[in-house]
């Protein structure tokens, strides 16, 4: 699927819940004006709604920077989403005009350097437990996986505002993301939640949502087929 079609797709879920939250917030002003309603549920229904567009917003603001350097997005996020199911971690950095020549240099001596297209069954291969490769970084430069197993920079930051401690691997996302513009995935293999690393800020993301997109436009032009 064209990566354009992703995006309407989730133009058009923005703004329908958008609109969805509005409709809420009217219906609470008209209960606190003296009509028949229960302005806890309208509001519980808010949070739920707004929770919902959170996770749009990430993955539009998630899917909006990485493509215009990678067009196997839906690789990517079908690799990301099972390993989220299965547990397993992973940490993923797509290069973007910074260029990673140092690091994929260091890479050759801690990993291995690859050179194959991007494919969900090659990354869940690299990242499989098993794998002695599976604790390090694979780097993404221009459709390719160029290295796997790398080290990457950590960053300073132990604890999130909310004063949980942040894991090795979301650390080396954010300690990347803090000296180059890259782009990093990270999975955590304690809960299965997928965040993406960008300009030292980590954004936690619903990537099943491609999935779901995908179907859906799939869906669409069966239809139009038919």
């Amino acid at each position: 699927m064209e990566q354009c079609q992703l995006q309407t797709n989730l133009r058009k879920d923005l703004r329908k819940k958008l609109e969805e939250i509005r409709q809420r917030v009217e219906e609470v002003m008209k209960i606190m004006n003296g009509q028949q309603g229960c302005m806890l549920c309208e509001i519980k229904s808010i949070r739920e709604a707004a929770g919902k567009l959170e996770g749009l917003i990430s993955y539009y603001h998630f899917q909006s920077s990485l493509m215009p350097y990678v067009e196997e997005l839906d690789e990517i996020a079908k690799a990301v989403a099972s390993l989220s199911e299965k547990g397993h971690g992973a940490l993923i950095v797509v290069e973007k005009n910074d260029m990673l020549d140092s690091l994929i240099g260091t890479c050759s001596m801690t990993g291995i350097l690859i050179g194959a297209k991007i494919s969900a069954p090659l990354l869940q291969s690299i990242f499989y437990p098993g794998n002695p490769l599976h604790d390090g970084a694979v780097i993404i430069r221009k459709g390719q996986i160029v290295a796997a197993g790398c080290v990457l920079p950590l960053s300073a930051q132990k604890y999130t505002s909310e004063r949980h401690k942040i894991g090795t691997r979301h650390r080396a996302a954010l300690g990347l993301s803090e000296r180059t513009d890259a782009l990093v995935i990270v999975v955590s293999e304690e809960t299965g939640q997928i965040s993406f690393a960008k300009d030292g800020v980590l954004h936690p993301i619903d990537v099943q949502l491609c999935t779901k997109l995908q179907q859906s436009e799939v869906n669409h032009a069966d239809s139009k087929q038919g």
